[in-house]
């Protein structure tokens, strides 16, 4: 992996883990690190503040059974957008 991949990576897992939150108290940092790849390919290929709100909705309520506000997911949506990752 590449060192700006694993800057960006390491920038997202933090978006995550402070803003995203789904689990909603407190975890260990590296609590979301697995989603991180999955919102960089995202982003990489060009995906809009609509459709990251809606994949960190899905994969909030899906995969951990704690569904987000859209609000929420709006908010970290811009977060991401704004480390600049889209190609």
């Amino acid at each position: 992996m590449s060192r700006d991949a694993t800057t960006a990576l390491r920038a997202i897992n933090r978006i995550l883990w402070r803003d995203w939150n789904p689990i909603g108290f407190s975890v260990p940092e590296d609590e979301y690190q697995s989603y991180a790849p999955g919102v960089l390919r995202l982003l990489r290929a060009g995906a809009d503040h609509y459709n990251l709100v809606v994949h960190l909705r899905r994969v909030a309520e899906e995969s951990m059974a704690s569904p987000i506000s859209e609000e929420r997911a709006a908010l970290v949506a811009d977060r991401l957008l704004a480390l600049g990752l889209t190609n």
